[in-house]
């Protein structure tokens, strides 16, 4: 397996390698765990080269335009003779956008990609599948199934604010930095969550919104109508908005309860049926039909463990005394068992 030194790619980023190791570095970067070695040690290039100056805005406007209409290879071609190059000082800007490039080529086939996948560090989880995530920064986050988190690839924590973006659920701890810098969570649900340093989670899905803080300080802000409002949290606060833009603040006894998916498990109290099967849903990708609002109604209390919705509905079946049959397309209808 073909292995690269750190001085190798900085002589490549400084336009000194000969053919035969670009030749190297494209093999090398087959494999993804090296394309993200790639990136740090770009950035780490970067950082110890603090007087080139580059022409960021131009460059990638440039670049971005190109994509909608070319080919990878009509891009680097174009690149080579377009680029925008600040008065003697060359354009570092270049190789984030073609290092890209380079790396879709080396893959046997030309395709297209968005600005997203450049900028951006994605993670993406499947149904009945969690994640924890290192932040560059020191922050901790847990992934719930089905969700997706994703922050800048550069620079992160090194700016005035800390940003990520999430969609689905997720559990936070983030680090607390000495000059105060923000930590922000936004969401596609009008709903966003300003930090310092703090334990909280957050869930944003199309039918609603909700945030529970363990501890610290956070400050909810979401949209009323057009209106932006804010809430500050308090430990123990559970801030809720629905997808009509209603919100709601409590208070909860329990608020581990609210991450205890991160060990795969279910908390219910009081729980209707049907909020539980919205759950079953959202965490493992089975569509939950119930066949009368009297039983989608009645409500479970408890701790159960879960690794697929085979179990949940076993548990719900034997609980409540249901019936249940499993259609083609995989939707599962439950219906009470009459003797």
């Amino acid at each position: 397996m073909t292995t690269l030194s750190k001085n190798i790619l900085f002589e490549h980023f400084a336009g000194r390698t000969s053919p035969l190791q670009k030749k190297m570095i494209a093999d090398w970067l087959l494999n993804p765990e090296n394309q993200e070695i790639y990136y740090r040690w770009l950035e780490d290039y970067e950082n110890d080269f603090p007087q080139i100056m580059a022409d960021k805005e131009s460059a990638k406007a440039f670049f971005f335009q190109k994509i909608a209409s070319e080919t990878i290879n009509d891009l680097e071609t174009s690149i080579d003779e377009k680029i925008i190059i600040e008065k003697n000082i060359w354009q570092l800007s270049w190789f984030k956008w073609t290092s890209a490039a380079v790396i879709l080529l080396v893959s046997g086939f030309t395709l297209y990609f968005q600005k997203d996948q450049l900028i951006y560090q994605n993670y993406h989880t499947a149904y009945g599948e969690t994640q924890s995530i290192d932040l560059p920064d020191g922050s901790k986050v847990t992934l719930n199934a089905n969700s997706s988190l994703k922050y800048k690839r550069f620079n992160f924590g090194n700016e005035a604010v800390r940003e990520v973006f999430l969609d689905g659920e997720a559990a936070f701890s983030v680090k607390h930095k000495t000059n105060n810098q923000r930590f922000i969570v936004r969401t596609s649900q009008k709903l966003e969550v300003e930090v310092l340093g703090t334990e909280f989670s957050v869930f944003a899905r199309n039918r609603g919104s909700k945030v529970v803080l363990s501890k610290g300080k956070v400050k909810v802000n979401f949209l009323n109508g057009i209106t932006k409002r804010s809430v500050m949290m308090k430990p123990g606060d559970l801030v809720s908005l629905d997808k009509t833009g209603k919100t709601a603040i409590k208070t909860v006894k329990n608020v581990n309860s609210y991450t205890a998916w991160k060990a795969h498990r279910f908390v219910f109290d009081d729980t209707s049926l049907e909020e539980i099967s919205y759950q079953i849903a959202e965490t493992f990708g089975v569509q939950i039909k119930i066949n009368s609002e009297e039983l989608a109604n009645r409500t479970v209390t408890g701790t159960f463990s879960a690794d697929k919705a085979d179990d949940l509905i076993a548990i719900l079946q034997e609980l409540l005394g249901l019936q249940y049959q499993k259609n083609e397309d995989g939707t599962v209808v439950l219906s009470e068992v009459y003797e």
